[in-house]
Parts: C-alpha cells; sequence; structure tokens
C-alpha cells in the first residue's frame, strides 16, 4: 500500500458532523451524550481542544506535557511498569513467605503487605523475608495507623543486613487522611522525615490513598480532589517545620483507583498528573524534577460475588486503562478476593499484568493515548472538575479539616447511596448481578471488605435472604404464551434468586390457595376484580393482606428492586444511606 493510501483523507468539523447526521438518520447526535456521576456531561460529539489557547482562567490548571510521564521514563520503557501485588500477611509467617515466593517466582516486582501485625515483627520479618532478594524486591507497606511501628520494624530489619532503608525498594506509604486514619501520622511522618537520616527515609515515605477513598464510594471527581488535597496538606505542614520541600516532594505518591471503565482509567490518571503540576509549580519547584509516583490499584467497588468470574474481564480492562494512562505500577486483587483468594485467582492476578507488558507491549509507548480527541478532552474536563473541587476544599480549610469533620466520609456515603439508588432503579447495569444473574450459591464476603461500599452487595444480600428463606410466590397467569412483561417481570425476579409458581385461574379455589401459603400473589394480564368469583374468593383475604399484586404494579414501581427486599424480608436502608 503506498504511502498516500494509507491515511485518511482531511476532513473538516462540519464534514463529520454531516457523516454523523446521516449515520443516525437525522436524528439529534446529543441523543448518545450521557452525564457521569460527577455531573459531567460526555458528549459522544465532542470538541478538541488542542488547537485552541489555554485557558487562564484561575480555575484552570495549565502544566506541560511532562506532566503525564511516568517518574522513570527510561525504566518503565525498558522493562514497562512495576507489577506491585498485595499478599495478606496476618497469618503465619512462614505462610507469609510461601505466598511472597509464588509471586516472585513469577515475575512480581513489589510486594504490598496488607494487615501484617505488629507483634513479634523483630522475629517473624526475617522468616517472612527469607529467600527473598532485597532490594531487588521493593516492599509496599498497608499498614494503616500501626505504620510507624512497621516502618520501625523494617529500619531494624535492613540493619540487620547491612542496609538502611535508602537502600530498598521500600514504602511506608503513611496516609493521615484514610478512612479512620489517625491524623497524628502526618505530624509523626513528618517528625521523622525531619529526624532520621537520608539513609532511613524511604522513597515513599507518604501515598495518599484514593483508593481507599474510591471504594467507600467517592466519584472519580471526588477522588481526585482528596488526593490533591491530601498532598497540599502533606507539603503544608513539612514548610511549617521548615522541611525542604523538594525533599519532601520525592517522598510523595498517590494510589489511585482503576476503573472498569477503560477511558476513564486512562483520564484519571492524566488528570492526576495534570493537578500534580499545578500544585509543584505553584510551590515553585519544576514539575519534570518531581514527578508523581502513581500507583495504579485495580477497583474492589466493582467486584461482585455473584458469578465472580466476571471480575477478571472487570480487572483486564481496569488495569489496561492504567497502562495507557502510564501508571508507574498497577496492582491487582484475585478475581476472587471477597471470599478468599485461591491460588490461581492470585496468579492470574499477575499473569494478567505481564500479558499486557510482554505481549500487548503497553509499555513501549509513553503517553500512548497522547493526541487522542475523546482522551484528551476528558482528561481536561476530570482535571478541571477536580482542581475545582480541590479549592473548594481548601477554602473550607484543607485535607486535616475536611478529615476532622468527616467531611470525606460524608461525600463517600452520599456518593456511595446515589449509586445504590441507580442499581436499585435499573440505571446501573452490572454483568452476573442484575444482568444475566445465575442462580449458584453466594458466599459472604472475608470481614476484612465488609468495609467496600460495592453496589452489588445490595443484590447479594437479596440473593442470600432469597436462599435461606425461599418466599413462597404465586404467579397466576392466564395464557401459557409469555408476554413482554411477563419475561421482564421474570428477569426482576432473577436478579433477586426467586423462583416464582405458575398456576392458570382456572385450577385455582380457596382449598389450592390455603394448601399453596403463598407469601405473595402476582397477577398477570388481569387485576383482583377481574379474576373470577371462585379464584376471588380463595385469594380474598390475601388481598386485604396487600399481598396480591399485578405484574404491572411491580415493574412500574419506582424502585422495583426494593419490592424484592419485601419480598425476602430484609432491608435496605443501610445501602440507601451509603453505609454499605
Amino acid at each position: 500500500m503506498s504511502s498516500v493510501q494509507n491515511k485518511f483523507p482531511s476532513i473538516d468539523r462540519d464534514q463529520w458532523r454531516a457523516m454523523v447526521t446521516a449515520t443516525m438518520k437525522n436524528k439529534n447526535s446529543k441523543s448518545l451524550d450521557r452525564v457521569d456521576e460527577d455531573g459531567l456531561e460526555i458528549k459522544a460529539l465532542y470538541e478538541i481542544r488542542g488547537h485552541e489557547p489555554p485557558d487562564t482562567g484561575e480555575n484552570t490548571v495549565t502544566a506541560c506535557a511532562i506532566t503525564r510521564l511516568p517518574v522513570d521514563p527510561e525504566a518503565y520503557l525498558a522493562h514497562g511498569w512495576d507489577i506491585c501485588q498485595p499478599i495478606s500477611a496476618d497469618g503465619p509467617a512462614e505462610e507469609t513467605n510461601r505466598l511472597i515466593l509464588d509471586e516472585l517466582s513469577d515475575g512480581v516486582g513489589t510486594i504490598r503487605l496488607e494487615q501484617m501485625p505488629t507483634a513479634n515483627l523483630a522475629a517473624n520479618l526475617p522468616i517472612m523475608m527469607r529467600d527473598v532478594l532485597l532490594p531487588a524486591v521493593g516492599i509496599d507497606l498497608d499498614s494503616g495507623n500501626d505504620v510507624m511501628a512497621h516502618l520501625a520494624g523494617f529500619s531494624n530489619f535492613a540493619k540487620t543486613q547491612n542496609k538502611s532503608l535508602s537502600d530498598l525498594r521500600f514504602s511506608a506509604n503513611i496516609d493521615p487522611f484514610a478512612p479512620e486514619a489517625a491524623l497524628s501520622l502526618l505530624d509523626d511522618g513528618l517528625e521523622y522525615l525531619a529526624e532520621t537520616n537520608v539513609g532511613d527515609a524511604p522513597f515513599a515515605l507518604f501515598r495518599t490513598n484514593g483508593w481507599a477513598w474510591h471504594n467507600r464510594g467517592m466519584t472519580t471527581v471526588q477522588e481526585l480532589a482528596f488526593v490533591l488535597a491530601s498532598l497540599v496538606e502533606i507539603m503544608r505542614g513539612g514548610m511549617a517545620r521548615g522541611l525542604d520541600l523538594s525533599h519532601l516532594a520525592s517522598r510523595l505518591s498517590v494510589s489511585l483507583a482503576l476503573p472498569a471503565d477503560l477511558f476513564d482509567g486512562i483520564a484519571k490518571c492524566r488528570a492526576l498528573r495534570r493537578g500534580w503540576g499545578g500544585i509543584v509549580s505553584a510551590l515553585g519547584l519544576d514539575p519534570d524534577a518531581h514527578r508523581l509516583f502513581l500507583q495504579g490499584a485495580v477497583s474492589l467497588r466493582m467486584f461482585s460475588l455473584a458469578d465472580d468470574e466476571v471480575n477478571m474481564l472487570r480487572t483486564t480492562t481496569a488495569l489496561l486503562g492504567g497502562a495507557i494512562g502510564g501508571a508507574d505500577q498497577l496492582s491487582a486483587h484475585a478475581h476472587d478476593c471477597l471470599g478468599g483468594s485461591s491460588a490461581a485467582g492470585r496468579r492470574l492476578a499477575r499473569m494478567q499484568q505481564h500479558l499486557l507488558i510482554e505481549e500487548s507491549g503497553l509499555a513501549r509507548s509513553l503517553d500512548a493515548a497522547g493526541g487522542a480527541g475523546f482522551i484528551e478532552a476528558r482528561s481536561d474536563q476530570l482535571a478541571d472538575a477536580a482542581w475545582r473541587h480541590f479549592q473548594k476544599i481548601e477554602a473550607d480549610g484543607g485535607a486535616k479539616m475536611a478529615h476532622l469533620s468527616g467531611h470525606f466520609d460524608l461525600l463517600a456515603k452520599k456518593s456511595a447511596g446515589q449509586r445504590h439508588s441507580r442499581l436499585m432503579a435499573g440505571d446501573l447495569t452490572l454483568l452476573g448481578v442484575n444482568l444475566q444473574p445465575n442462580g449458584r450459591p453466594i458466599a459472604s464476603s472475608l470481614p476484612r471488605w465488609q468495609m467496600l461500599r460495592r453496589p452489588a452487595a445490595a443484590i447479594e444480600d437479596l440473593r442470600r435472604s432469597a436462599e435461606q428463606n425461599p418466599p413462597r410466590i404465586l404467579l397466576v397467569q392466564q395464557y401459557n404464551k409469555p408476554s413482554p412483561q411477563l419475561v421482564k417481570l421474570r428477569a426482576l425476579l432473577a436478579i433477586g434468586g426467586i423462583q416464582p409458581v405458575q398456576m392458570h385461574p382456572n385450577d385455582m379455589n380457596e382449598q389450592v390457595v390455603a394448601s399453596a401459603q403463598p407469601d405473595l400473589v402476582i397477577l398477570a394480564g388481569d387485576n383482583f376484580e377481574a379474576l373470577t368469583p371462585s379464584v376471588k374468593v380463595g385469594l380474598r383475604d390475601l388481598n386485604h393482606e396487600g399481598k396480591v399484586i399485578t405484574v404491572a404494579a411491580i415493574l412500574g414501581a419506582p424502585v422495583p428492586l426494593e419490592i424484592l427486599g419485601n419480598m425476602v424480608g430484609i432491608s435496605l436502608e443501610t445501602y440507601r444511606k451509603g453505609e454499605a
């Protein structure tokens, strides 16, 4: 093919609009537009801002494209991002060591230690780290309020090997503003940095954990604003102590949640780096010399215990978004982690990343999405909205005040409640949950994951309740041929794992109804008054108790799924409030 033939001909905006109009048969293209959770309009036919002069308004961040790059572009091109896999370290030290070695045998670069106890740390660390070659292997902490004790434990362990923490690829990841974090961690971390020698100052001393707040319910813009406000609060605290801002900035990192929406994952990473560029520039630092280390962690909020194999697909697209978005490090829990990670699930989670690096070649380009019109437009949109929200947090006193007042948790609860309402109304679709659900039993999640505000959790509660105490539903249907309404009804009942018993009106009388003892009678096609006298007699008492309802009434209810809750005898109030 010639060099001329293999290029698309140029086309102007008017020609493009005409093509769209013709394709849609003269329908308005705005019918394809949608509004996201943050109220931002996502247009199918978007404007490209690349050739326009930058907006210099006070709410807009302008930063050079260098802020889109990974921290170490050369290493990224040579080896790809760092694969960082989580390990549950709450068991015996020997078991933790086995899990670590399993991950390392498949080429994982960094181990994230979750739920690690502080008791007997000096004795347990040598066992946990047996045959682990440090610093070739990175260590990430997920320590919560115990982080300073873990930091001291690893510092002492490093000294037993004649090393310091700076010799290791070690990240303490102190986050004073995480859910349920003690605000004293900010002063503890800054004091540690001020008093310790350079050798014991880990690369990622602080890590603002947007991933944790995402899983508590925050929207994309809220999560980005939280991260920016937290970074500024840490820098503000460092300035008050007289710390070198350049030194402090090099000890900061961020964890962002990667959603199943590929394009939003890409734009989210790019928007954050743009915001960080604005902060660094305002502090008089060079954005190129102070790139922000970004960990992209697969969202668990989107996971489900119902048909959990679908979590593999969600994980793949989430990782893809982080990879194209240029994250320095990617992490993914096993698809079955909510009920207890299997060995196969953990291996699949790490091998997915190797496939993206080695076979898909996603690390062979820096800012692979650069210049893509929609990605650029969406990145700008998220960055501008997050910056405005961040400024509001600053105007109200900053991240410290927002954390103390419970503002962050209030935002997360409100957003989780709104997300639940969308799910209950059928506006939020989850494969295997309210779309194509199967009838398999649903296990309970592990205690450690029960703080996640997952939309699917409400449906899982419905399914468990229906399995433990199956409601006796009698479906009264005049004709065997299913109507569109009946198809919708059966699909609705399947979401809750409810199987009705079908009966023809001619087969019903008072004795039959008494023998069936239904909890609810659903009338298909008729209302109660249209039934034959003998059937009305049989259903009279149930009708007086409000236990006779038509298909149309169920499907026409404002929140049809809440009727399922009534059928199985559970309340969804905690989900409606965003508390579960």
